[in-house]
C-alpha cells in the first residue's frame, strides 16, 4: 500500500477507488491549498473514508508542538490521524510528551536528510519515517543510500518504525528509493498517473478494445 501527498479531495476520492492507497499525508502547505481551515479540511477528508490520515503538528518550541498535537487529537475521534513530526530537537522531545500522553498515538518522522536523523526518530518512538528524496539530491545528499542505512538499522534490531519515502519530482525517484528499501512511498497525484498511464500501454489497450468489439459484431 502506498500513501498520497495531498489534501485535494477529489484527488483522493478518485484514487481510493483504485484500492492501493492506505492514507493521506498532508502538510501545512498542502493544506494552503484548498483554501480553507485545517479543522475543516481534514474533516472533509476524513468524511471520504481515508483510513490513515498524517496531520502535520507545527511551531517552534516542544510546547507550541504540543498544544498543537493536542488540538489535532480532538479531531482524532476515530484513531484515523497519525502525527507528523518535524525531526530536530523540539521534534524529538515532542515525540516522548506525545507517546507519554497516548502510547498508541502514530507518529512520523518527517524532513528527514539523512539515516541518523532517521535512526534517532525510531529509536525515539516514532512508527515511520520520511526521507525527503528530491530534496536530498537538490543538496548533494544521496537519498538512496541513506535509505539503504536506515532500513539496515530498522530490520537489524527489528524496530516497528516503517520508511515511508517522500519528496518527488519523477517516477524514477519513486521506483530508486522503493529499490533501495523504502517500505513505501507517498506520493502527490500527477505521479501516482505517470505511474500508471504510459502511452505505449494505451496504444496497445486500444487495440485490444478495438478487436474486441470487432468479435462481439462477430457474434
Amino acid at each position: 500500500m502506498m500513501f498520497l501527498d495531498t489534501s485535494n479531495l477529489e484527488e483522493i476520492r478518485a484514487s481510493l477507488k483504485t484500492g492501493i492507497f492506505k492514507g493521506v499525508t498532508t502538510n501545512p502547505t498542502i493544506l494552503l491549498k484548498e483554501n480553507r481551515s485545517r479543522e475543516e479540511q481534514i474533516e472533509a477528508i476524513l468524511h471520504l473514508g481515508v483510513e490513515k490520515l498524517f496531520v502535520q503538528v507545527v511551531g517552534s518550541t516542544d510546547d507550541e508542538l504540543f498544544e498543537d498535537y493536542r488540538r489535532i487529537k480532538v479531531l482524532n475521534t476515530k484513531n484515523s490521524i497519525a502525527y507528523k513530526v518535524s525531526m530536530d530537537l523540539s521534534g524529538l522531545e515532542v515525540v516522548k510528551r506525545i507517546k507519554e500522553d497516548d502510547k498508541d498515538a502514530e507518529i512520523l518522522g518527517t524532513a528527514i536528510y539523512s539515516a541518523d536523523q532517521a535512526i534517532l526518530a525510531a529509536i525515539a518512538g516514532c512508527s515511520s519515517v520520511a526521507p525527503y528524496v528530491n530534496r536530498m539530491e537538490n543538496n548533494s545528499i544521496d537519498p538512496y543510500e541513506a535509505i539503504e542505512k536506515m532500513r539496515l538499522f530498522i530490520d537489524e534490531r527489528d524496530l516497528d518504525c516503517m520508511i515511508v519515502a517522500a519528496s518527488f519530482k519523477n517516477t524514477s525517484q519513486i521506483v530508486r528509493a522503493l529499490t533501495s528499501g523504502a517500505h513505501t512511498c507517498t506520493i502527490p497525484y500527477d505521479l501516482f498517473l505517470q505511474m500508471i498511464n504510459k502511452d505505449v500501454a494505451g496504444s496497445a489497450i486500444e487495440v485490444f478494445n478495438a478487436h474486441g468489439h470487432a468479435l462481439e459484431e462477430m457474434e
